[in-house]
C-alpha cells in the first residue's frame, strides 16, 4: 500500500463522512480556486471566453471571469487527495475559523489558506491579514493532529499562506511570522500560490 493509499485509509478511519468531501486528481497541474467562501479543483479553463468548471456535487458547473492570479495551482502531481475545509461544502463548514482546504499527494501532506482577495498595501493590514491567515492554519492542523492523533503516515507536512502579488514577499514582517510558526507548529509555512511536487 502506498503511503497515499495509506493516508487516505487513514482519514477515513478518523473522519466521519471524509469521503464525502475528498476527491481525487492525477491531472498533471491542479488548480484550486475560492469561490465564494468555498475551494474548488477547477475541471477546466476556457481561455477562449475566460470561463472555468468546477464540479460541485458531482454536477460539472460552467463559471465566468477566470481569474489566475486566484488560484493555488499544484505542478507536477501524480495523485492528489483534495479535502475542501471552510464552508458551506466543507469537511468542518462553517463556524469555527480553519483554513480553506488541505492536500496531500505520496511525499505531503498540505494546509492552505486563501487571502488572495486582499487589496490594502498598508503594512498594518498585511500583517493582519497574514496573522489571521496563520490562526486558520493553526486551528486546523490543531484539528488534524487530534482527529489523526498526528499520525500523518509519514508524509512532510507544510502550511501555505496564499497573498496577493501586491504584498512584499520575504520580507522582515513574514520571516519573523514563518519562524514563528515553525517553532510553534514545528514545520515550515510558505507564502506561495504554488505547490511543486517532486
Amino acid at each position: 500500500m502506498s503511503k497515499f493509499e495509506k493516508m487516505q485509509l487513514h482519514l477515513s478511519v478518523n473522519f466521519d463522512k471524509i469521503n464525502d468531501f475528498l476527491e481525487i486528481d492525477s491531472r498533471d497541474n491542479i488548480s484550486i480556486i475560492d469561490l465564494k467562501g468555498q475551494s474548488f479543483m477547477v475541471i477546466s479553463i476556457q481561455l477562449t471566453d475566460n470561463t472555468f468548471i468546477i464540479r460541485q456535487n458531482g454536477i460539472d458547473t460552467v463559471h465566468p471571469d477566470f481569474d489566475d492570479t486566484k488560484v493555488f495551482t499544484i505542478t507536477n502531481p501524480k495523485i492528489i487527495g483534495f479535502i475542501p475545509i471552510d464552508g458551506k461544502r466543507g469537511l468542518i463548514g462553517f463556524g469555527d475559523s480553519h483554513c480553506d482546504f488541505v492536500f496531500f499527494d505520496e511525499n505531503n501532506f498540505c494546509f492552505v489558506e486563501f487571502k488572495l482577495n486582499a487589496t490594502s498595501r498598508e503594512d498594518r493590514a498585511i500583517d493582519k491579514n497574514r496573522r489571521k491567515a496563520i490562526n486558520q492554519l493553526k486551528n486546523t492542523i490543531a484539528l488534524f493532529d487530534t482527529k489523526l492523533g498526528k499520525n500523518y503516515q509519514d508524509l512532510a507536512l507544510e502550511a501555505y499562506v496564499c497573498t496577493p502579488e501586491i504584498y512584499p514577499r520575504e520580507n522582515s514582517s513574514w520571516q519573523e511570522i514563518a519562524l514563528d510558526f515553525l517553532e510553534e507548529v514545528g514545520f515550515q509555512i510558505f507564502e506561495k500560490v504554488e505547490k511543486i511536487c517532486i
